[in-house]
């Protein structure tokens, strides 16, 4: 019979088999390598595993401090906390991003820096106090971690006024001139004025949220520093300082995405921004800016652009359609249509590349049946076309779908147009001449799926939208039911 210790021999000397630790076998480079991949708080904790592991996490080339672990438990919380029990959460982050800071070998060999204390306003609002009245002090700065080798920078402080202190907010100086940064997201810091020149060669992704800018001019100095940047998003920015003469003209020949997103956090008029991106390949905009594009550079390799604009006159509307007409995919919310149906005789550029498109109808208004009309007009090779119905409650009031019966028929509708998809559907009579006029000059139609509102429609609505006519014998009409509002 076997023994036991024969048997633990025998396991050990087969191939695969044995408590020997294969992970603390590989060399002291490829451990830290392995660690640089994991949160810092998760890296330091290897130390127990033995005495070998003890300071290998002080040589990892990537530190990560994440304040959400350790403010998990108030993302939702059920009962308003002692007010000394948001400070020891508060001391604790502190003193262990400190003492991390502290012990780390060589700050100067850093890769990738990411630092993230968010904190729930309202529940500070609640405790009444603010995290400078904890009299918590992070000793490390900016400049210790945002040394040359680095590639990525993310770093989100939030709202100055409610979390860390206004030291933590400005980035300092030296930032502008990181020659091998490849990746930079700042959320909720301060940039100051920018009166040095900015040179960030390798920059490919500039991100900036609820930044601070001391002036206008300081934006397009930041941008105009990074030749290379292919991603750039703006949102919740905010600037001061403001000059009515202030305008900035950008190239970016690299810049493939550009998302502008900055609503409700605007405080100032916006000022003239200008970018000349002959490679943009992905536009989005929900703004008040005044964006435009060098007329003289088409973008010739624009692939989908979202539109969402408010406030903002027809004019400029429509000379931004204009601008970004050799999309392939685009998306126009109602705000945008709405602006646009304010134009009695309104003049569309064509899109010649369009195949798929996404309007939203947030005002149901007399003009919006030309808007549409003259967009699918504008879209002779349309494939796809998506209605979103964004306010199923308002009842719609002389939409004059039944005008369009003696109009010129869209080219798409005749050759191109494939599918179309409804949603938020309503059989309000109005909505009712809309569905109706699209399958019965639809020539070329093979889906169309209407979401409909449950809530707002008895079944017996139902089924008349299955026996429209329709211009098509191989389209297939889809109902697709719901009762979310």
């Amino acid at each position: 019979m076997e023994t036991k210790k024969s048997s633990k021999i025998a396991r050990r000397t087969e191939p695969g088999i044995g408590d020997d630790d294969r992970l603390s076998s590989l060399p002291d480079p490829v451990i830290c390598h392995i660690l640089s991949f994991m949160e810092t708080k998760y890296a330091v904790a290897t130390a127990v595993l033995s005495r070998r592991w003890e300071d290998l996490w002080t040589r990892v080339s990537s530190l990560d401090f994440d304040g959400r672990l350790v403010y998990r438990s108030l993302a939702k919380p059920q009962k308003l906390e002692p007010a000394s029990d948001f400070v020891k959460r508060d001391m604790e982050f502190c003193r262990f991003v400190d003492k991390v800071l502290g012990q780390h070998e060589n700050l100067n060999s850093l890769r990738r820096f990411r630092f993230r204390f968010p904190v729930d306003i309202s529940y500070l609002y609640k405790c009444r106090m603010r995290l400078s009245e904890t009299g918590f002090r992070f000793r490390f700065t900016w400049e210790s971690v945002f040394v040359p080798p680095i590639e990525e920078i993310d770093v989100m402080v939030g709202e100055t006024e409610c979390r860390i202190p206004q030291c933590m907010h400005c980035i300092p100086q030296s930032f502008y001139t990181l020659k091998n940064l490849k990746v930079a997201k700042l959320d909720g810091v301060e940039l100051g004025a920018i009166n040095e020149s900015v040179f960030l060669p390798s920059v490919k992704i500039l991100q900036l949220c609820g930044v601070k800018i001391e002036n206008f001019k300081s934006l397009g100095r930041l941008l105009s520093g990074c030749p290379v940047v292919e991603t750039v998003h703006l949102k919740n920015w905010l600037h001061f300082n403001y000059k009515e003469k202030d305008r900035i003209e950008v190239s970016l020949p690299c810049l493939k995405n550009l998302k502008i997103f900055c609503f409700g956090y605007w405080r100032y008029p916006m000022h003239p921004i200008v970018i000349e991106a002959p490679n943009l390949e992905d536009l989005y905009l929900e703004q008040f800016a005044d964006v435009q594009f060098e007329e003289s550079i088409p973008l010739s390799c624009l692939h989908s652009a979202h539109v969402d604009l408010y406030e903002e006159s027809p004019n400029y509307v429509i000379r931004l359609l204009a601008q970004i007409s050799s999309a392939k995919r685009m998306s126009l919310s109602g705000a945008t249509l709405s602006e646009l149906s304010a134009v009695d005789d309104i003049q569309l550029p064509g899109f010649p590349n369009l195949t798929h498109l996404t309007i939203g109808i947030e005002e149901f208004e007399g003009s919006t049946s030309w808007v549409v009309h003259s967009l699918l007009k504008s879209a002779s090779k349309l494939q796809s076309l998506v209605i979103d119905m964004e306010n199923p409650m308002s009842v719609p009031t002389g939409m004059g779908w039944e005008s369009l019966e003696t109009a010129c028929t869209p080219h798409c509708l005749l050759s191109s147009l494939e599918e179309i998809k409804i949603k938020e559907f309503v059989a309000y009579p109005e909505v009712k001449n809309m569905m109706a006029y699209l399958l019965k000059v639809g020539a070329v139609l093979k889906k169309v799926h209407m979401h409909v509102c449950c809530a707002l429609m008895d079944e017996t609505d139902l089924m008349p939208l299955l026996e429209l006519p329709r211009g098509s014998s191989a389209c297939a009409v889809e109902l697709l039911t719901s009762t979310l509002i």
